[in-house]
């Protein structure tokens, strides 16, 4: 196989893989980017619905102009808007439980904590590592009514896309602490990008024509003598750097052959614990859908088509994603009688997705010190992704800000710099 030379590889076209890489070209490195997908955009992937008649986005759909803004600084570089907001008024979301003492209480608790929160620091998860504990245990701690235990549980998976006995506590706290408080947590994030969530790494991807190569599968990455060599089924490539803009839950699956601290390589054996399955119908419905449950169904928004409405649906991808959303269609039934569903669906199992293994991070307890020494890796290997952005795990936004992070290590590094940031 013939050995090809560059000065860094990136391997993954997701967005912090683009943002890498566009600036690094921006300041004159040699650059190639690989893919293993037909196409850019990662766990972004904005598909034509045609039962409804407009695009959905399969996977990451949502942005908060007033938090985001690193992503709102890349939409406005290219040219893109954001859709105005089609949901019903956010503050109905929780207006049967809002009086309840218990659900105020646990409020409370939760901003309480979150407060005390730096996460600007590096290590801002050994502030609170007492709370680095499955959430249900968390929450069976609080001794709450059902019906405030079940709309928590909702909300925190529509910011964590995983079982509650699974996903840290820790990790949901850092979410509120990002949005500034528990109940902005839950109901900030309410617009979507102008055609789609993928449009912005199809933006970025334009000006990367000349070093992009998709369907580039990797299969190895080692250390050698000049620096790291990258393998897979297309070729090999040798190169001084590299930036590895990967899911972690993908990174179990190839040979790693470069050194990586103890707790980092066991995040990478264990993997994170983002299981959302996510599922768009067909439907026709006289007002805008919007409502949430536990465990089925624990999301449903609708928007409005050309040819039809689009109702879409989330849960637990358990025991897998079909039956995940055919028990969740069912409970959008019995929910919604009002809304006349049709058998069209569209949906991706980003769980059985050789490229994903799972959908945006949720982290189990124990797996914060590992994140932080993946995305603090010095030369020549660098992580970045929206799993390691200690800014917005499992976001567009720390996407984006991972790697553009990620590539100012690097340019720092390439001046004698030691690579390290704290900031990523």
């Amino acid at each position: 196989m013939r050995m090809e030379e560059a000065d860094i590889v990136v391997v993954g076209a997701g967005l912090a893989g683009l943002s890498a890489a566009r600036d690094l070209v921006t300041a004159g490195q040699q650059v190639v980017l690989v893919e293993a997908r037909d196409r850019v955009g990662g766990r972004t992937w904005s598909a034509p619905f045609e039962a409804a008649g407009c695009v959905v986005d399969l996977g990451a759909e949502w942005v908060d102009p007033h938090c985001h803004l690193a992503i709102m600084r890349e939409l406005e570089r290219y040219g893109i808007g954001l859709e105005a907001p089609e949901v019903v008024a956010k503050a109905e979301l929780f207006s049967h439980v809002a009086a309840s003492d218990s659900w105020q209480s646990l409020l409370r608790e939760c901003d309480r904590i979150a407060d005390a929160l730096d996460v600007s620091r590096p290590d801002w998860y050994s502030q609170s590592e007492t709370y680095d504990i499955p959430a249900s245990l968390f929450l069976a701690r609080q001794s709450l009514e059902p019906d405030v235990l079940d709309e928590f549980l909702a909300h925190g998976f529509a910011l964590q896309g995983a079982d509650p006995d699974g996903y840290s506590m820790l990790n949901l706290l850092h979410e509120f602490a990002s949005f500034g408080g528990t109940e902005l947590a839950f109901s900030s994030a309410d617009y979507r990008i102008g055609g789609g969530a993928q449009s912005l790494a199809i933006a970025i991807a334009g000006v990367l024509s000349a070093v992009l190569r998709l369907n580039w599968p990797v299969s190895r990455i080692a250390h050698c003598a000049e620096g790291v060599v990258v393998e897979g089924s297309a070729g090999c490539i040798r190169a001084r750097q590299v930036i590895i803009a990967l899911p972690v839950n993908v990174l179990r699956h190839m040979q790693l052959d470069i050194e990586l601290p103890a707790e980092a390589s066991r995040v990478i054996a264990q993997g994170h614990v983002g299981r959302a399955a996510k599922g768009w119908g067909a439907a026709s419905v006289s007002e805008l859908v919007e409502s949430s449950g536990w465990p089925h169904a624990v999301e449903v928004y609708s928007r409005r088509g050309c040819d039809a409405d689009a109702l879409c649906t989330f849960a637990v991808a358990s025991p897998d994603h079909d039956e995940a959303l055919r028990q969740s269609w069912l409970s959008v039934e019995q929910r919604h009688p009002e809304v006349a569903l049709s058998d069209a669906r569209l949906s991706h199992d980003w769980v059985t997705d050789p490229y994903s293994r799972g959908s945006w991070l949720s982290s189990a307890p124990g797996q914060m010190r590992g994140l932080h020494q993946l995305a603090d890796m010095p030369a020549p290997c660098f992580f970045t992704g929206g799993d390691l952005s200690r800014g917005w795990y499992g976001w567009m936004e720390g996407a984006v800000t991972s790697g553009r992070d990620v590539a100012a290590r690097m340019l720092a590094c390439g001046d004698g710099g030691a690579g390290r940031s704290a900031t990523a």
